[in-house]
């Protein structure tokens, strides 16, 4: 869907109306405002509880009014942070790298737009940057800072007990995960991807299952993991 950010407008590409997403972005961010321009590109900043950081729009030219790419941008000083954390930090993000320069972190995300716009598209990429603001927050806390806390329907001990998704019983012992049948929890795995509109067959003789989300062909018994007919739910 995104390319990372190129920094710089360039060939005849797909291009998202100024409008539309700046339309967008206030409806999340009532408050956002333009803070300056620089030739094709357009900064606006945010504050979303406390934490403050900037959208860049860059145009395909000045004034085009045609976006090609959506950047993201966040800053952090004074916290105390390890270059081994920062390397931890960045094996869970999302769409962004962070990176030390100083004794300040920076928080960037770039991502280049493709099809036509659509509002809920940007909405969603919006909602990855905001978790990867939390997965960041988190990390300059020590751990300290508790995911758990901040999530409401976390706390409610109904939601709690009903959320609960034991290990199977062959989780214990050698081979965890996988019984004698294969069980355990890649048994747990395939049947909630199976669930849903579609269920996937296997195969008698190989007892494999179907590889889900590619196009079913029939196969014949023994060729091993492949493809096979689905069965479909009315």
């Amino acid at each position: 869907m995104f390319k990372l950010f190129s920094g710089g407008a360039g060939e005849e590409e797909a291009s998202w109306p100024v409008s539309s997403v700046v339309g967008t972005l206030q409806s999340h961010y009532p408050d956002a405002e333009l803070l300056g321009e620089d030739g094709p590109l357009k900064v606006y900043g945010v504050r979303d509880n406390g934490v403050n950081f900037v959208v860049a729009l860059m145009q395909s030219a000045p004034g085009s009014g045609k976006i090609t790419e959506v950047g993201f941008l966040a800053r952090f000083v004074g916290f105390s942070i390890s270059l081994q954390r920062i390397e931890s930090l960045n094996g869970n993000l999302h769409i962004s790298v962070a990176s030390l320069e100083g004794n300040d972190l920076f928080l960037m995300a770039g991502l280049r737009v493709t099809g036509a716009y659509d509002a809920g598209q940007f909405s969603v990429l919006i909602n990855a940057w905001r978790r990867d603001l939390a997965m960041a927050l988190h990390t300059l806390s020590g751990d300290h800072a508790s995911f758990i806390e901040a999530f409401p329907a976390a706390r409610l001990e109904a939601a709690r007990a009903f959320a609960v998704n034991a290990a199977p019983a062959s989780q214990a012992g050698e081979g965890a995960g996988e019984s004698e049948t294969g069980g355990g929890v890649a048994e747990m795995l395939n049947r909630f991807m199976a669930s849903g509109a579609q269920m996937r067959d296997l195969c008698d003789e190989s007892g494999d299952r179907d590889e889900r989300g590619l196009i079913a062909r029939l196969r014949g018994d023994g060729e091993g993991r492949g493809f096979v007919s689905r069965i479909f739910r009315r």
